[in-house]
This record gives structure tokens, sequence and C-alpha cells, in this order.
């Protein structure tokens, strides 16, 4: 009892003095060890100190205006003193706009998020460099390049749209194939220049089959519409049944209000979006870099699925979820752009539209 006695005052003793010493000892590790170049770290603080002397960012979108403000906004109460400049423009019209930008030699653009069906041709101008942001880790690797120059910032599904009063669920297009059906003659609507869909159809299906399907497909004598969001809006309107592709979110914010359709899509999903690029020749670099890890960040795809976005940083779902969960995607690379032109040639034959 006497000896236990002793052991327990001596290792009562020990606990006394060794504790400052772990505690000195903690101290001088933590204050030896490499600074942290995390979004919080010293890397991140120079880099917005950088973009404050800078005082802007202008970022060319093709996003809408509502988007476009809200990024703007909040980008700007994180980083007061940098104005973010919003240019705003349809893909078309941004594809013109870069273009004459990198002839003249203008440059004004930091960021930009042009279509990916022109984004090809833009980098061969010269008009990008690469940035690997350490947010882009978040994102796999089909959702991005390997060199850092590009990454997909939002998705758009590609689904067929039904009218749920018009076609029972069981009878309702699930496959691309299932359009072929006899009681889909004469009743399906789609886009008379659709080509980006034709051209990613054919991607996945491979030439020969996705020649074969298009052929077939135009033997149903579809009607044609132009525009998306017409197109579902002539769905839920009963003026057509089946609409041969729309974008799903669309279908969802019709669904949302109460209209009678619904959608099935073709797995692997086709999936489109717009890509972020970060100008080779920019105005403002830092800025630029600072606004698109900003894009990348979780804060800025939760604030767009407030417009019915479908986010492409996948810790962040849409709304509703069902628009990407459990869906195989098949994302489109930017680099479809190099024959474009053939798969329109093709398209317009098969279907005898101008």
């Amino acid at each position: 009892m006497e000896r236990l006695e002793l052991s327990r005052k001596s290792v009562s003793g020990m606990r006394r003095v060794w504790f400052p010493v772990v505690f000195l000892f903690a101290l001088t590790t933590l204050s030896s060890l490499p600074e942290d170049t995390s979004a919080q770290g010293q890397g991140t603080v120079d880099r917005v100190a950088r973009a404050k002397k800078e005082g802007a960012v202008n970022f060319y979108s093709t996003w809408d205006i509502g988007r476009g403000q809200l990024l703007k906004e909040i980008f700007e109460k994180r980083y007061p003193g940098i104005v973010v400049n919003v240019y705003r423009a349809t893909a078309a019209s941004m594809n013109n706009r870069l273009s004459l930008e990198a002839k003249t030699g203008r440059h004004e653009f930091d960021v930009t998020i042009p279509g990916e069906i022109f984004w090809k041709g833009l980098n061969d101008q010269g008009l990008f460099t690469p940035y690997c942001s350490p947010e882009r880790d978040a994102y796999p690797a089909e959702l991005k390049d390997d060199r850092c120059f590009w990454t997909m910032l939002n998705l758009n599904t590609n689904v067929m749209a039904y009218n749920i009063r018009l076609v029972p669920k069981e009878e309702a297009p699930r496959k691309l194939l299932d359009l072929l059906h006899p009681r889909w003659k004469d009743k399906l609507v789609m886009d008379p220049q659709d080509y980006r869909w034709f051209a990613y159809t054919l991607d996945k299906m491979g030439e020969e089959k996705g020649i074969d399907f298009m052929k077939r497909l135009a033997g149903q004598r579809p009607q044609f519409r132009p525009g998306h969001t017409l197109q579902i809006q002539l769905v839920a309107a009963g003026e057509f049944p089946v609409n041969v592709m729309g974008y799903g979110y669309r279908v969802e914010e019709l669904r949302a209000k109460g209209a009678p359709i619904d959608w099935y899509a073709d797995e692997p999903v086709s999936i489109t979006g717009a890509v972020g690029s970060l100008s080779r020749r920019a105005p403002h670099p830092e800025a630029g870099k600072l606004f698109m890890d900003f894009l990348l960040s979780r804060e800025a795809q939760q604030a767009m699925v407030r417009f019915n976005v479908v986010p492409a940083r996948p810790d962040v779902p849409p709304d509703p979820p069902r628009l990407t969960r459990g869906l195989k995607l098949h994302p489109v690379k930017p680099e479809l752009a190099d024959i474009i032109n053939r798969r329109i040639e093709q398209f317009r034959a098969i279907f005898e539209t101008q």
C-alpha cells in the first residue's frame, strides 16, 4: 500500500512536470509548420490583396441576367472593393464578340462562359489560359479537361418530355429508340435546328447506329417548332404528346407550377452546359482567378440552384435531385465543335430542314 501511494504521487508529479513541456513542444511544432495554402490560407489572402488592387473583374456570361446579377452581388459582398462587370449575350453573339476581341487585340474579358460548342474555335484563336483552381478538385474528370483550360459549371440534361394526360406512363418513351414506335408517327415535336443534340446523340450512339436512328426518326414525320422552351410549353398545353429533346430543368419548372408534364432520359444522359475559362490576356488576372474560384465554389453553385440550374459540382444537389440523382451521365466535350459543320449538313439532309 505504501509503495502504491508513492507511485501515485510520482505519477502526479510527472504530470505536473510534463504538461508544460508537452505544451511548449506543441507550440514549437505548430510554429514550424509550412504556411497554409488552402482556400483560407496565406496564398488566398495574398491573391485577394492583389485582386483588390486590380479593383474589378470582367465577366462575359451567356447565363440569364438574374443569375449573373445574383453571383455579382454575392462576390462583391464577399470581396468588397472588387467590382464585377457583367457582359451578357447569347452563345452565338458571345462567340462573335470574343472572336472580334481576338482579331483586334482588345482582350477585355477576364472570365467567360461561352457556349460549349464554340469553345474549341475560340481556344484555337489563343483566347484562354490554363488555371488549375483548387475548387476544381471537387469536380469529376468528365466535367473538366486534363489541362485546366475549362470546367463545366452547370448541367443541362437532355430529356424526352411528355404530357401525362395524353400519354399513359407505361407508354411514355424511356429510350430514344422508343420514339420509333408507330404510335408516335406525326405526333412528335422537335427543333428544326437541333444540330447540337444531333451531334451529341451520334457521339453517344456511334456514327453508324446514330445515323440509322436519325433516319428512322425522320420517318416518324416529327413536327418542327423553334425553341426548346416553346416546345416544352406546347407539350404542357397538349399541342403535342411528346417532345423529342428538352432540358430537364425546364420541364421541372413547369411541373412545379402544376403543368401536366413529366420526362424520361435515355441513359447515359447527354448533358451540356456552360464551361468556364480564364483569358490568356486578362486585364485583371488575379481578380479573374479569384472569380473563377468563386464560380466553382459550393457557395456559387448553391446560389445557382435558386434559378432551377443544375449545378455541375457533385456535392451540390439540384432541385429537384431527380434531375441527376441515379442517372448515368454522358457529358459533351467542347472538342465536338470540330465536326459540328458536318453534323449540321447531315441533320439538314436527313430531316429536310434549313
